[in-house]
């Protein structure tokens, strides 16, 4: 058989990794964020907004992709006619328990603690209610500064729960976020997925599979690659 040609292609499928791709996107928004000619500009914190976003919806993109690749029929079935039924969290604790080695998350110890209320930052991001209040403290016209929780005065009664995220300690005010905020998003995301992978006996990351787009070949019918032979001296 002849090969591809512009008049007779030949065409590649793939089903997308979509948890390589957000989490690349991530990676490069955390890169340009840090950067030192970024320090005194308002576009760091943007960069650090949409990175958060990115980094926690490449988790949920990885359970669904793990889900579908390691559990047995007719439980994948049955997960991916209710992909949209489940829960995020719900997704990420059941699998090892289905597909792994018999053990699953200590839900009471990090990183388990770290990636629900990452979830929770997320979902206050993309669902955002009405109440949430940030505190500034006023240096001049026009001048403020984000105020620390532990510097807002204690006759306000203002709890630190409300200014930021216990377990993280991302502020809760989408205007503070800093490259260190989101220096700890992805050593919280990186020792989930680790988790996730020791919890499934290496799956995650053997050759390569969490990083790498599954090609195949599927027109012409019957065309295969061939690997050229070795030249000789």
């Amino acid at each position: 058989m002849d090969g591809p040609s512009e008049a007779n292609p030949w065409v590649m499928r793939s089903a997308v990794n979509n948890f390589y791709y957000l989490y690349q996107d991530a990676e490069w928004f955390l890169a340009i964020a840090s950067k030192p000619e970024m320090e005194e500009t308002f576009d760091k914190t943007r960069y650090c907004r949409t990175a958060i976003v990115l980094y926690v919806v490449a988790l949920e993109a990885l359970i669904n992709r793990a889900s579908e690749a390691f559990l047995p029929s007719p439980l994948r079935e049955f997960f991916i006619k209710r992909e949209d039924q489940l829960s995020f969290v719900d997704k990420w604790r059941l699998l090892p328990m289905l597909a792994g080695n018999g053990k699953e998350f200590e839900i009471a110890a990090y990183p388990w603690t770290h990636f629900v209320e990452l979830v929770g930052v997320r979902n206050d991001f993309v669902h955002p209610k009405s109440d949430r209040m940030a505190y500034y403290r006023f240096i001049g016209p026009q001048q403020m500064e984000p105020l620390q929780w532990n510097r807002i005065p204690k006759d306000l009664g203002i709890t630190e729960k409300e200014v930021v995220y216990r377990q993280t300690r991302i502020p809760r005010d989408p205007y503070s976020l800093r490259p260190e905020h989101l220096a700890t998003v992805k050593r919280v995301v990186d020792d989930t997925v680790k988790e996730l992978d020791r919890l499934l006996d290496g799956k995650i990351f053997k050759d390569n599979w969490a990083h790498t787009d599954q090609m195949k070949l599927i027109y012409p019918p019957g065309a295969q690659f061939t690997t050229p032979e070795p030249k000789t001296s």
